[in-house]
């Protein structure tokens, strides 16, 4: 299996099944990233917000661990989660095991929930942890507009979906 496989794959987090991780996967702490995960387009949505407040009531413990300096610090307030507040360097290991330390729990104990398969999976896995993806529109986006631009260099006006 490559390092850039994760574990599962969902459209939005709140698809994903705690009882199934904490009860089947012995999973006891959730590390999220922020922008493109818990953060999509600028705004939190409703059942991102409720699916982090399900999973703290159930014993879960939660982290955001993110590349992104600017991170919502009222989401994190209001929800009582721990975070690396500065750059966090993903997908070098060394910020996820830190936070792992942190939250008092093994790598293996921890699903890690990202958008980039680099940054988030790649990161996760070499760390030993749980990896899911959260595969949404943002990161198709952004890879047409920037595949837009190198081919309207070429010549070519016009990418079709």
């Amino acid at each position: 299996m490559s390092r850039f496989t994760p574990k599962e794959t969902y459209r939005k987090i709140s698809d994903i099944s705690l009882e199934y991780l904490k009860n089947d996967c012995n999973i006891k702490g959730l590390i999220f990233d922020f922008d493109g995960t818990l953060q999509l387009k600028w705004k939190i949505s409703k059942s991102t917000f409720e699916f982090i407040k399900e999973a703290k009531e159930s014993g879960l413990k939660v982290a955001v661990v993110s590349n992104n300096i600017h991170i919502n610090d009222f989401l994190l307030r209001k929800m009582n989660i721990i975070s690396i507040k500065k750059f966090a360097l993903k997908p070098f290991k060394k910020p996820l095991l830190d936070m792992a330390r942190r939250m008092k729990l093994k790598p293996e104990q921890i699903a890690f929930v990202g958008n980039n398969r680099f940054t988030d999976i790649y990161g996760s896995n070499r760390a030993g942890m749980y990896s899911i993806y959260i595969q949404n529109n943002i990161n198709g986006f952004f890879h047409r507009r920037k595949t837009q631009g190198s081919l309207e260099e070429k010549g070519i006006n016009k990418i079709d979906d």
